[in-house]
């Protein structure tokens, strides 16, 4: 080669590493697991508190909550865990997607052996940083904390606006959705290890939030005082979507287990508008599914583009009666298993063809459901579908 072409290769290459070389690198994301590991101990009581918080307080809150929380593991875990592990036998994708909810708790029991989670509902997370500064309101707090968590495990649902009031986007108090999230590690035998904020970007890519996103946000904050109102649209702020790497309690040879929680609209409307969360989605191509008292969404011409990722991706589906119908999942090559009694949907607005559908799918059936699973029928009976192929 002569010098001259060899001169024309190397400049191009070399003017590249230098632009490489003076780049700002990226900044390292946010590291919230100290603040997440507080509220795991000092909510959740997952553990014993650090130093500086009212040992008393806690204890008392403890305590009570743990009537709560032994009252789920007797009445709902212990019958569910054994049921699932019979049904599923382990023989599922590892990466599980929660649609139209967040409660972890019942996902680490129908797929306990997954290693990846990823709920998404129209709630953010929360922020985990006012714990920190409650000092003398940290009782009051945390009765008002119990106030949500005892009714979330000792029934099947939560409306959006209420689960929205109770998030601390809405105000300075406890991030009661996180907190539950916490709860729901702890009663199924984990630990978090690491957690991390972070907001979907081009083509569902994860960006951690930094240093700088924190403090914008703050500064952004102050600027704007008052609480949002809670409302049926997706919530807004910095600490919606969170990723927490969790693990058995411990036992450092366990395996690593990652839950993220993804705030989105998933109707057809508000993915034309953000399609960042479908398109996150996109990325997981083989999954188990789970979804619970999600309003019949998935019954709607409005969630088709949802539904559609699901019948593409899934492999298995456990929901009450708002999941996929038959409609939907019989073209596509899916089996539905049923157990219960079925006379109706428990919303007297929810009726309409494909109850009428869901009616016919359920005659005749004779296995009976033991435990609640989200909706019951609107002769108040538990029922359970396994979609499969």
């Amino acid at each position: 080669m002569r010098p001259r072409a060899r001169l024309a290769i190397l400049l191009p290459l070399c003017l590249l590493v230098l632009a490489a070389a003076r780049a700002p690198a990226a900044a390292a994301p946010r590291d919230f697991t100290a603040e997440v590991r507080a509220l795991f101990a000092v909510a959740a009581c997952g553990e014993a508190p650090p130093s500086g918080y009212d040992a008393a307080a806690v204890a008392a809150h403890c305590k009570e909550l743990a009537k709560s929380t032994e009252a789920w593991k007797k009445n709902w875990r212990d019958p569910a865990a054994p049921f699932f592990r019979e049904l599923l036998q382990g023989k599922y994708p590892p990466a599980v997607v929660y649609p139209f909810g967040g409660d972890l708790s019942t996902l680490l029991v129908v797929y306990p052996d997954a290693t990846e989670y990823t709920t998404l509902s129209l709630e953010g997370m929360g922020d985990p940083r006012p714990l920190a500064g409650l000092g003398k309101k940290l009782p009051g707090e945390l009765t008002k904390l119990r106030q949500l968590v005892g009714p979330n495990l000792g029934w099947a649902w939560n409306t959006t606006i209420q689960l929205s009031i109770n998030s601390s986007e809405t105000g300075a108090g406890l991030p009661s959705i996180l907190t539950l999230t916490l709860v729901a590690l702890d009663i199924n035998g984990y630990e978090p290890l690491e957690a991390r904020f972070f907001r979907l970007g081009a083509g569902g890519a994860i960006h951690y939030l930094d240093a700088a996103d924190l403090e914008a946000w703050d500064a952004a904050a102050t600027a704007r005082p008052g609480q949002r109102k809670a409302t049926n649209a997706v919530q807004q702020g910095a600490f919606n979507d969170i990723e927490i790497v969790f693990r058995k309690r411990g036992d450092p040879s366990a395996p690593k287990k990652t839950f993220r929680h993804i705030a989105g609209d998933l109707s057809d409307a508000g993915l034309a508008k953000d399609g960042a969360a479908l398109e996150h989605l996109a990325q997981k191509r083989e999954i188990a599914a789970m979804t619970k008292a999600a309003s019949y969404l998935l019954w709607k011409p409005e969630f088709t583009k949802v539904r559609d990722y699901l019948l593409g991706s899934m492999k298995h589906m456990i929901s009450d009666d708002t999941g996929i119908p038959p409609r939907y999942s019989k073209p596509a090559g899916f089996t539905t298993d049923l157990w219960g009694t079925y006379t109706g949907p428990f919303f007297d607005w929810a009726r309409g063809p494909v109850a009428n559908e869901m009616i016919q799918l359920f005659r005749g059936n004779k296995r009976p459901q033991p435990f609640r699973f989200g909706y019951y029928d609107a002769a108040k009976r538990p029922i359970l579908m396994h979609v499969h192929k």
